[in-house]
């Protein structure tokens, strides 16, 4: 069977490292025959892994699609606030689509793909990857038995991981809400499609409290500069140093996001020149570090969830809480823990995982793309719609939370 033809609308993390990788490592499968980066770099490091024809390899996105493409699909892995005309674009030329969470960015650009979206027989689907991780797979298959009974409540914990929060929504590309989206969203609609999932419920109504409690200016130490090479006297103790964070042994991620020169001297002028170096008391942020959402769904199920960037590592946590028994999780773990209230039976299941790509979640969820492109098969683990509920659901938060933790009916929210 030869591979789907697919052009990648977008080069950076998720683009390079995720699906273009997978297509690099199975070249059966998919075969990346065009791609849109404005960063030359960037483009010339997927034109020489993929082989691409120069004439397929474009700064703008507009450019390629004027161009005669052989395309079964597209993935479009550009920033958030990008997504919405390349979805419209391929959508005209019926394309298949893959596309980065979050799917827009706004509540009116939502309501828009929703109605695009009607009645769309090519297969459209959104990275809500974790539908497809083997920890919520295993999870998914035991609310399904009944082996804890008629499900009551949920309780979701996102650890973002002090070093992620400062990487990614203090200097980074999602630090600010008016550039890119609430955090709620940009992060999160991941665990407002899980609790969907779990519930097997579209939400009726939730409410929600956070707010930007720590990185921000009042809260700077004495004498810190503005960027952290500027000589700061709290450099040995501060754990948000950028000297600790990018020039170490480490480049993986998320020090192969500040540059693509990896040397000493390139990320060190990465760090003089570019945002990742500023110190995080002194940046342009507004997205929350710390918010909780609490919802009910349609068919009775609670569920409380929390996102904070005060933790150690970067991994989400579960309690599922049954008629028949309660069931807790660690997904990075691997570890899914059953007690049963009428036998007392204390049961632990190890799941085989991995560290990386969302626990093995990134790779499963292309695999699936692939099949549901060969097979032009609309049924899959994720569509469009169910990940456009998580978005409706990750604004209504938002406004929640900025009207001081009102209750809102997502039904009427969405319309």
């Amino acid at each position: 069977m030869e591979p789907i033809r697919i052009a990648l609308l977008g080069a950076g993390n998720r683009g390079r490292y995720v699906y273009a990788e997978y297509a690099k490592q199975r070249p059966d499968e998919m075969k990346i025959v065009a791609v849109a980066e404005p960063d030359d770099a960037k483009r010339s490091a997927i034109v020489k892994e993929h082989g691409i024809e120069q004439d397929y390899a474009c700064k703008d996105w507009k450019q390629l699609f004027e161009k005669p493409l052989a395309l079964d699909g597209v993935i479009i892995a550009t920033q958030d606030t990008m997504h919405r005309e390349p979805i419209l674009a391929a959508m005209e030329r019926q394309y298949h689509i893959l596309c980065e969470k979050p799917i827009v960015t706004t509540e009116e650009h939502s309501r828009e793909i929703a109605k695009k979206a009607e009645g769309y027989d090519k297969i459209f689907v959104i990275g809500h990857v974790l539908r497809y991780s083997p920890f919520f797979t295993r999870v998914k298959n035991i609310l399904d038995s009944g082996e804890l009974g008629k499900l009551i409540g949920i309780e979701l914990d996102e650890s973002v991981g002090h070093i992620h929060q400062s990487h990614s929504f203090v200097r980074g590309h999602w630090r600010n809400k008016e550039e890119s989206s609430p955090m709620i969203l940009a992060k999160s609609c991941h665990d407002m499609d899980m609790l969907c999932y779990l519930a097997d419920s579209g939400c009726e109504s939730l409410s929600s409290y956070g707010d930007l409690y720590h990185f921000k200016k009042e809260n700077a130490p004495k004498g810190a500069p503005m960027r952290c090479l500027d000589g700061c006297p709290v450099e040995s103790e501060c754990p948000y140093a950028a000297q600790k964070i990018y020039l170490g042994k480490k480049t993986d991620w998320p020090v192969n996001v500040i540059t693509t020169d990896l040397s000493m001297e390139g990320r060190i002028k990465a760090l003089q020149t570019g945002p990742w170096g500023r110190c995080v008391y002194h940046c342009d942020n507004n997205v929350v570090d710390h918010q909780v959402v609490q919802a009910q769904f349609l068919n009775g199920v609670t569920a409380n969830f929390t996102m904070s960037g005060f933790t150690m590592e970067t991994h989400r946590t579960l309690r599922l809480m049954g008629t028949k028994a309660e069931l807790k999780g660690d997904m990075e773990q691997g570890i899914i823990e059953i007690d049963e209230f009428s036998s007392r039976e204390h049961k632990t299941i190890r799941i085989e995982t991995k560290r990386e790509g969302h626990s093995g979640s990134d790779e499963l969820f292309v695999a699936d793309f692939i099949r549901q492109v060969r097979e032009n098969d609309q049924v899959g683990r994720t569509s469009i719609n169910a990940s456009l509920q998580s978005h409706f659901m990750a604004f209504a938060a938002e406004t929640s939370r900025l009207a001081n933790g009102e209750k809102i009916d997502i039904a009427s929210f969405s319309k």
